[in-house]
């Protein structure tokens, strides 16, 4: 059937053409189906879960640059142990909860934990390679990740240094002095290894769950991500390095900072 026919007009000598009503049909559904594409286009990149701002990124980045600089500062006006202190240890003056650390130092545990810290690192970075809606965030995802990792590092420098709490491995009357006698021995509480893997491990976790709702696996993403950090903390424990409080509290900051930097960007919030 023709598109198009000859219509005459009474008031005109001349022809013209007109569209018929299957073709206008055609084309307004044809203008239907496009208009409904754009907007599947649009909301499909209107789905992000997180939103950014200028003010507030500038200021949760100025908060870890502040406490790492809190950080820096006292690290510079924290003095060794001396021979004197450590003579005095004793470890008949700790609780058994925390007593039995100060006979641990497996150098294995050590290596293990250094290696889970560096390989949460790359967790986010992983997920966000792998999963579709997060890549198409990749900036936002940058953001926070930067955020989360630099509050948790500077509050946990500024911790270690104000606190300045003796390791474990001091109290080991087998262990050379020349071991006991540094700035590290003193920045016990709490432990960064696992406050940093939880922050890792949380973030990714809480990301995955905001992209991801209803998925099945949020279960097994969230069990992961509270295993990593544990062991992580075990591992510190049995190399002679914390006691359970300081990975206790690593833990539950790492955590807190790794759940809150993605919920503060989402948009439900803003």
């Amino acid at each position: 059937m023709n598109n198009y026919k000859l219509v005459n007009r009474p008031s005109t000598t001349s022809a013209r053409f007109e569209a018929s009503p299957m073709f206008r049909r055609k084309c307004s559904k044809f203008i239907l189906s496009l208009w409904l594409l754009v907007i599947s286009l649009v909301a499909s990149f209107a789905q992000s879960p997180y939103q950014l701002k200028t003010g507030r990124e500038i200021g949760l980045y100025g908060i870890g640059l502040t406490l790492s600089g809190g950080g820096f500062y006292f690290k510079s006006t924290l003095n060794p142990l001396t021979a004197e202190h450590v003579a005095e240890v004793r470890a008949d003056g700790l609780s058994s909860f925390e007593r039995w650390v100060t006979t641990q130092r497996s150098v294995r545990s050590h290596k293990t934990s250094d290696v889970l810290l560096y390989s949460s690192q790359l967790f986010p970075i992983a997920l966000t390679l792998a999963d579709k809606s997060m890549r198409k965030d990749a900036d936002k995802i940058s953001v926070m990740y930067g955020q989360a990792l630099l509050i948790n590092a500077g509050l946990t420098a500024l911790v270690k240094t104000t606190v300045r709490r003796t390791r474990p491995y001091v109290y080991q009357s087998e262990l050379s002095l020349e071991e006991k006698l540094t700035k590290s021995a003193r920045q016990s509480f709490w432990s960064g290894h696992t406050s940093q893997t939880a922050t890792m491990c949380f973030l990714s976790a809480q990301m995955y769950s905001d992209y991801h709702p209803g998925s099945k696996w949020r279960p097994v993403v969230w069990t992961a991500a509270a295993a990593v950090p544990l062991a992580t903390g075990i591992f510190r424990m049995t190399a002679g390095k914390h006691f359970p409080t300081d990975v206790l509290a690593g833990y539950i900051t790492g955590a807190a900072i790794g759940i809150l930097i993605p919920r503060i960007h989402y948009r439900m919030n803003n």
